[in-house]
């Protein structure tokens, strides 16, 4: 299967799993649990090592979605308890995880700048 397609189908299963429980557990689960389950569930995932096979299938449709920043929290983590101990405990997922994080910040500053929103 093509990567761009496998990325697609993954990344859209995804999103629809998400999208099904809000609309069918209305006003139950919201984004913000959404959010967190996700994120929760792909650094689960990950640690159990059930995450990366997922990523090597379907590449940035498994990586981009929620899931995959916990899984890059997850492993980030995990590869600086090996080289620091416990305090890799404390840096490793911020660490692994700090362009992602810069990007939001820097993305939405600008469109913050850029855009008045109406409402």
């Amino acid at each position: 299967m093509s990567s761009l397609i496998s990325a697609f189908l993954v990344g859209g299963a995804l999103c629809l799993i998400g999208q099904l429980i809000m609309d069918l557990t209305k006003p139950a689960v919201t984004p913000g649990h959404i959010l967190v389950g996700y994120i929760s569930i792909g650094a689960l995932l990950s640690g159990l090592g059930l995450y990366q096979p997922l990523v090597d299938l379907a590449g940035a449709g498994a990586t981009v979605p929620l899931s995959g920043f916990g899984h890059t929290l997850t492993q980030g983590t995990l590869k600086a308890v090996e080289e620091s101990g416990l305090l890799g405990a404390i840096s490793g997922g911020v660490e692994a995880a700090a362009a992602g994080i810069t990007a939001a910040i820097l993305f939405g500053y600008v469109a913050a700048v850029l855009f008045d929103p109406k409402g």
